[in-house]
């Protein structure tokens, strides 16, 4: 009978366990000790960028000297794309949307001041002619009409509030 109670007793402390670590949310801590972001899965976080918005952005690997990937650091992801409708990426600023349900699109552009979040409205998408595109490597001047566009509504500077390294808890 003792047995039938420690075992009874040692399933209710692992539920109990299990239950308080399902509830807790992951956090994304910067190297400042801030949070940053929660995650939505092993590289989404969700950002709260501000005015009561949250947004999508991509987290990745941080690498030694090697190419090795370092135990439990991260960075913000790079390499997205901004569309803009003026011809040196000034105005008319717009993001493709995201294949995330439920979440903004969102675009990850480096730049001189750091990684930037560019952050679409909520609603349905656009087609425009676009005559620039900011990349990583700058602006690029160019003549298409594209559709999936969401008008950017906000700009953050993720590397500059929340720097890397950054890590789980």
């Amino acid at each position: 009978m003792k047995w039938i109670r420690a075992a009874g007793a040692a399933v209710l402390l692992v539920t109990s366990a299990v239950a308080v670590a399902q509830s807790s949310p992951v956090l994304l801590i910067d190297s400042a000790g801030k949070v940053a972001a929660r995650a939505l899965n092993e590289t989404l976080m969700l950002v709260n960028v501000g005015g009561g918005v949250v947004a999508p952005a991509s987290i990745r690997p941080i690498y030694d000297a090697d190419g090795r990937v370092a135990s439990g650091l991260a960075a913000w992801q790079t390499g997205g794309s901004v569309l803009f409708t003026s011809s040196d990426c000034t105005t008319g600023a717009h993001v493709h949307g995201s294949p995330h349900a439920g979440v903004r699109a969102t675009a990850q552009v480096q730049t001189a001041s750091g990684i930037v979040l560019h952050v679409g409205a909520v609603g349905t998408a656009t087609t425009l002619p676009i005559r620039s595109i900011l990349y990583d490597s700058g602006c690029a001047s160019v003549t298409v009409r594209e559709g999936g566009l969401f008008p950017v509504v906000m700009t953050f500077n993720l590397s500059a509030v929340h720097p890397p390294p950054l890590s789980f808890q």
